[in-house]
């Protein structure tokens, strides 16, 4: 949050918690940041907590190209009425995961999940995390 505010970052609204014990770990309140470069290592890092970056796009080409150049790609959230750009939005980014109108974690024991990218390898969950402990094997065979 330092260096955020440091490099011009607007701290909207969190703070840390005031509790002396939760100050010691790493604790943070719901935490959103406005006027942050699209580069700033808050914007392109990824930060495990309830933390938020805003950045502004004017059309759905730029919105992708700004979530896309991070070298991350575990989540990400759209909000809209219109669902021809949220499914235009799910095919464009490079993320394992894909919240429209809504945000969690993971979802149920159905839903695989991970990442692309540097934010992970593989799936977890669903049939996809299953194939991980398949062993597939072919045999070709010639009678004649």
């Amino acid at each position: 949050m330092d260096q955020a505010r440091s490099q011009g970052a607007v701290l909207v609204g969190g703070r840390a918690p005031e509790e002396e014990a939760l100050r010691r770990g790493f604790f943070f309140e719901p935490t959103l940041f406005d006027e942050v470069m699209a580069d700033a290592p808050i914007a392109q890092e990824e930060i495990f907590g309830p933390v938020l970056v805003m950045l502004p796009f004017r059309d759905l080409d730029e919105a992708a190209a700004v979530a896309n150049r991070t070298s991350y790609g575990l989540v990400a959230g759209v909000w809209t009425r219109d669902v021809a750009r949220a499914h235009r939005l799910v095919n464009e980014l490079e993320v394992g995961q894909v919240f429209v109108n809504t945000y969690g974690a993971g979802g149920g024991v159905e839903l695989p999940f991970g990442g692309h990218k540097l934010s992970g390898y593989g799936r977890e969950k669903g049939l996809e995390g299953l194939l991980a402990f398949a062993r597939t094997k072919t045999a070709a065979i010639d009678l004649t």
